[in-house]
């Protein structure tokens, strides 16, 4: 007989406690939203996985008050400042690249674009920090808990039972909503019945290191070098050495070329491979773990179903180019969180959840497509350089030759190589997540979006405050005896937040009516001389894309919902018109 425990109720239960579903319990915490997550791991990453975070990303973590708690440790981006391509780590280089905002054109770009830095954390160095601030807010978060099944009572709640992989104990959590965060096997996605489409393309194997390699690095500073060793086995054609720590711990991957191969190397077969790809025995290596992991190409044709809902891997799984994985997943987090914080306090009709999928769908097929196109320049280039020894000696004699023959060659590898700029240096396909069709988003009659012809919007930022784009980070000023503070904090922090102008006092007092009605929370900011910020740079000036006295409205989560080009008679009426359109009432 399993032994029974009392039922949990809770108004929301997250299933999956990495990335995703961390993310999602601290920001329901910071909502004064009582929420338990469960886990059937252990704890926390036990490896590094991800770990490129960009600045969407840093912005979430900002908003949700632990910026400062991971900024410290992070690797900065000046230390994942390349990527190369390199016969081994000691030996020959064939290319290199400037990554992740480093690229000397393109750093304007980068601090113009957020108030935040790309930045390196493993994934296993933010999760703990994740759990531990939603346990401070009041997350119940239990690990070695694994979902079972759930079904929906006739009041709507859903019932899940769960099991204690440490006890064997079974019981169930009665919740308002339930869900999925619990990665690429999701069991909450599966129980649903979601269509996956896509598929599983092969496997990779990872192993967990410690060496001092800084001899190699410290004069390319890099996030990662490609290995392209024709010496390899065929479990492990290629592969790539990931920094962790500088300089002394990383993750190694290694790839078969050639399709799915189920090999299982032992220490020996792992050192052994190691050595090769490092090219200077005298290295201590120490292994501190190794794993197989899955390249998908997948989509969830929906990310929910009633009150079940799914983020993170659950609904979009694709190889780690472009470091989009876990950004991803904590912008999902971010997008949700709020919309459950409004439906449970009553501000908001619960059919704003269903704008879910219709958001974040569009944003998630996006990114598998893109890191699945970015996988397939990286096979080219080993296709291009030869997996044998016969075939690289051929392509090494020919870069180094002074005929036709020679010059195409070494046209031809700086071509693929400078293909992968769409990975290291897309500032476009990191910060460009539009919600235009969302049916959270209302546009003035006449409003129009903006001109996008002509525009790489995966390499470069749009910067609109049309409904549906996220909010351009502009630096304001109190006054001339104060620190600039970035748009993007005088937004979010769970409030709806309005930004007027000269002459736009009228929305102020409209949002201040609105909030003291306690129904929702509408902060105003004028901006301009006299009022609550100066535009300290005139940058404002040029993005609101609105008269002085008109108002730009953004969401929690930093996107715009509404603008109106000028002020109008009856401000109060306006704005609530509108607060009713997006909160379904």
């Amino acid at each position: 007989m399993v032994p029974e425990i009392e039922d949990v109720e809770v108004p929301v239960l997250v299933v999956g406690a990495g990335p995703s579903g961390a993310t999602l319990a601290l920001l329901l915490g910071r909502h004064g939203i009582p929420v338990v997550a469960i886990s059937r791991h252990k704890g926390t990453a036990n490896t590094p996985r991800a770990h490129i975070f960009n600045q969407r990303a840093m912005e979430v973590l900002r908003d949700a008050g632990i910026e400062h708690l991971v900024k410290p440790i992070a690797s900065t981006k000046d230390e994942i400042a390349h990527v190369a391509w390199l016969h081994t780590l000691a030996g020959e280089e064939y290319g290199r690249v400037y990554a992740w905002g480093n690229k000397p054109n393109l750093i304007g770009e980068y601090l113009a674009a957020s108030p935040c830095e790309m930045s390196d954390l493993p994934q296993s160095v933010l999760e703990p920090i994740l759990v531990e601030e939603a346990r401070k807010l009041g997350a119940d978060i239990r690990f070695s808990t694994e979902f079972l099944s759930h079904k929906r009572r006739s009041d709507g709640h859903i019932v899940t039972r769960v099991r204690n992989r440490v006890t064997s104990e079974e019981y169930n959590i009665i919740s308002q909503y339930l869900v999925g965060a619990d990665g690429a096997r999701s069991a909450v996605l599966a129980s649903l019945d979601i269509p996956i489409d896509g598929k599983q393309l092969d496997n990779a194997f990872n192993v967990y290191i410690r060496a001092d390699l800084s001899r190699y690095f410290a004069i390319r500073p890099a996030s990662m070098v490609w290995i392209l060793n024709p010496d390899a086995p065929a479990w492990s054609s290629h592969g790539s050495i990931r920094m962790v720590r500088p300089w002394s711990e990383f993750i190694v991957s290694m790839h078969n070329a050639q399709g799915n191969l189920n090999f299982e190397p032992n220490d020996e077969d792992i050192l052994k491979r190691l050595r090769q790809m490092i090219g200077d025995d005298s290295i201590d290596i120490d292994l501190l773990g190794h794993f197989r992991w899955t390249i998908n190409d997948q989509v969830a044709r929906t990310w929910q179903r009633d009150n079940v809902l799914c983020i993170g891997d659950a609904v979009h799984r694709h190889p780690p180019i472009n470091g989009l994985g876990s950004n991803t997943c904590i912008s999902d987090a971010f997008n949700l969180a709020w919309k459950l914080a409004h439906v449970l306090k009553g501000w908001a009709a619960p059919s704003i959840l269903d704008s879910l999928t219709a958001e974040r769908k569009p944003v998630g097929d996006g990114i598998v497509r893109r890191a699945n196109d970015g996988m397939l320049v990286h096979r080219r280039l080993w296709a291009f350089m030869g997996s044998t020894v016969a075939e690289r000696a051929v392509v090494s004699q020919a870069l180094q030759s002074a005929t036709s023959d020679g010059m195409r060659t070494r046209m031809k590898l700086r071509s693929i190589i400078e293909e992968t700029d769409d990975e290291f240096n897309s500032l476009g396909i990191q910060m460009n997540q539009t919600y235009v069709d969302s049916p959270l988003t209302v546009v003035e009659q006449g409003d129009r979006p903006p001109d996008l012809e002509g525009l790489n919007v995966m390499k470069k930022q749009i910067v609109s405050t049309f409904p549906g784009f996220h909010l351009p980070h502009v630096w304001l000023v109190r006054d001339g005896q104060t620190a600039r503070i970035s748009t993007l904090d005088l937004a979010g922090h769970g409030s709806f937040v309005a930004f007027t102008g000269i002459g736009g006092e009228g929305w102020i007092d409209a949002a201040s009516e609105l909030t003291s009605e306690g129904k929702v929370t509408v902060k105003a900011y004028g901006i301009g001389r006299g009022l609550d910020f100066l535009d300290a740079y005139w940058d404002w000036e040029k993005v609101r894309a609105v008269e002085e006295d008109g108002l730009v409205l953004v969401r929690p989560d930093h996107f715009v919902c509404w603008r109106c080009s000028q002020s109008c008679p009856n401000p109060s009426g306006k704005l609530r018109e509108v607060m009713r359109r997006i909160l379904g009432q």
